[in-house]
């Protein structure tokens, strides 16, 4: 017995060790150790701490998390959930909801990116909203400044219904920042990325306006592996588009851009034609200023890029020309998996300043895409070129009487069934 004793001691410490080790990585991963609680408290006069929403309701208040590793407003309820007429910042991400089949409306509220902290296990980048499993997500009239914007995946669990679907409308952003400490990771105004049709889905009239050397976005949308149906596609339609750079903003080499049906994906996670960004509307946008690409499809099939503008003169207000590669359109099987067919650009209207300082190049190199009536403008496109855009953009607001960003409303207040984090 005694030579067996040692051996189980040991046997014991290690089993222990692991557990430690397994319990320490989730609570990490959560955001949800003590010390991680308390480095979030607020200090600043007029923001609570950080919020935990354990049942459905209605929620308003002012709520901040100046640690990366803790977000400033989790749910965790499948429950619906509204979130209005508040003030959210975080140095990490603002409002989150992880495994719970979420039910989520934020309208009226205004969001702004903190200093990021150090992360832990992995990156953190401030989106605005962050879901996974999810039913249905709103997010309208709403104003996001510094922020690493909306994801939404990785499962659609709904029932295909319009109270079972994504609204992402009515929004302002400024500077969509994918800045995290010590290093940066790949933001986007909205990103889709997420498993199972979806029906109703729509990302409109939002105006969002990145700065160069105040913002570091990639794609300023990008549906990745996200599919509509054939009777009821994804649609992106009426956004205005303003900005898309590196950092620093005159780098030769940047990878971002406008609105892109994307579909990069690792072999395993299914058949490509039924796994590929499927079923897609975009129309009636303007993008103005961006470096690389205005629209693209580089993998997905059923697509239609339509009624579009681009306006770049490939400038800074400076007056210096961009280093970076600028194009209106391109479309072709970039993953080379063949799932990308059935795609059409037609009758959208092109004026980008390339490379060589002539207006628009655009590339559909392999046959996967069909392009008719596209349209572009004659001469150089000029900074006035650019604001002239933005005019038809408010004209476009004014017409139709429709209001971009937060209604005015009485001061907001925190409701007597939330959570908050000690």
């Amino acid at each position: 017995m005694n030579k067996v004793y040692p051996y189980l001691k040991t046997l014991s410490i290690v089993v222990t060790l692991m557990v430690a080790a397994m319990l320490f990585a989730y609570y990490y991963t959560q955001g949800h150790l003590p010390g991680a609680k308390r480095s979030a408290k607020a200090t600043t006069q007029g923001y609570d701490d950080p919020i935990v929403i354990r049942k459905g309701g209605t929620y308003s208040g002012n709520w901040e998390s100046k640690d990366s590793e803790v977000a400033a407003v989790e749910i965790r309820t499948a429950e619906p959930v509204v979130i209005e007429n508040s003030n959210i910042r975080g140095a990490g991400y603002l409002i989150k909801s992880w495994g719970h089949a979420a039910h989520i409306t934020v309208r009226n509220t205004k969001g702004y990116g903190l200093p990021p902290t150090p992360w832990i296990l992995y990156e953190k980048p401030r989106r605005f909203l962050i879901v996974n499993n999810f039913r249905h997500v709103v997010v309208e009239n709403c104003y996001l400044e510094q922020t690493a914007g909306i994801y939404i995946g990785d499962t659609y669990l709904g029932n295909g219904s319009p109270e079972n679907t994504i609204k992402i409308r009515y929004n302002v952003a400024r500077n969509i920042d994918g800045r995290i400490h010590d290093g940066w990771y790949r933001a986007q105004f909205v990103q889709f990325n997420f498993r199972n049709p979806i029906q109703h889905a729509e990302i409109a009239w939002n105006e969002v306006i990145n700065e160069p050397d105040s913002s570091l976005v990639e794609d300023n949308i990008n549906l990745s592996n996200s599919r509509g149906t054939a009777a009821s596609p994804i649609r992106i339609h009426n956004n205005y588009i303003q900005g898309a750079y590196p950092i620093p903003a005159d780098s030769k080499e940047y990878s971002g851009g406008g609105i892109i049906a994307d579909s990069w994906y690792e072999d395993g996670m299914g058949e490509p034609k039924e796994v590929a960004t499927a079923h897609v509307q975009v129309y009636d946008n303007q993008t103005v200023n961006l470096g690389n690409y205005n629209y693209a499809i580089a993998g997905g099939n059923n697509i239609k890029i339509f009624n579009n503008r681009a306006v770049n003169a490939a400038r800074f207000k400076n007056g210096k020309k961009f280093r970076m590669w600028t194009q209106g359109l391109y479309g072709y099987d970039y993953y080379n998996k063949n799932a990308t067919f059935d795609n059409t650009f037609h009758s959208n209207m092109i004026g980008v300043m390339g490379q060589d300082g002539r207006n628009d190049n655009h590339y559909f190199p392999d046959g996967t895409v069909r392009e008719h009536n596209n349209a572009f403008i004659d001469g150089e496109i000029t900074i006035e070129s650019e604001k002239a855009e933005y005019r038809i953009w408010k004209s476009k607001l004014e017409k139709r009487n429709i209001l971009v960003g937060p209604r005015p409303t009485l001061p907001a207040k925190t409701p007597k069934d939330s959570t908050l984090m000690p």
